[in-house]
């Protein structure tokens, strides 16, 4: 087989391989949707999703947990006009609010798909 041939080949496998970019970690968004303000608490959170990604104290007593992630696949269509991409990230954060005695006041979950 000829370098040139060889070359081709390679150029054209890598050009059709997806790429995908992902930040953050993935969690369990149905486990999220049983907690309730005024009930839930950092023990129970924890014991569901995990160590939170960003812990924010917020100068009262109260500290608001964040949990976030995203990805994004893309393919060479995505590059070619008129092609049709198919390119559709996906993302979910879940913000959580905790009163000085570690039970939940109030949290705000965001998905797409």
């Amino acid at each position: 087989m000829s370098t040139i041939l060889r070359a081709a080949i390679l150029t054209l496998c890598l050009a059709l391989m997806a790429c995908a970019t992902t930040t953050g970690r993935p969690f369990n968004a149905e486990a999220a949707s049983h907690f309730a303000d005024g009930k839930t608490t950092q023990a129970d959170v924890r014991s569901a999703l995990g160590e939170p990604e960003t812990v924010q104290d917020r100068g009262d007593g109260s500290v608001m947990w964040l949990y976030s992630s995203s990805e994004s696949r893309a393919s060479v269509r995505d590059y070619v006009p008129f092609a049709g991409a198919t390119n559709h990230p996906t993302m979910q954060a879940l913000s959580l609010v905790f009163d000085r005695h570690g039970v939940l006041e109030s949290h705000t979950a965001m998905q797409s798909r």
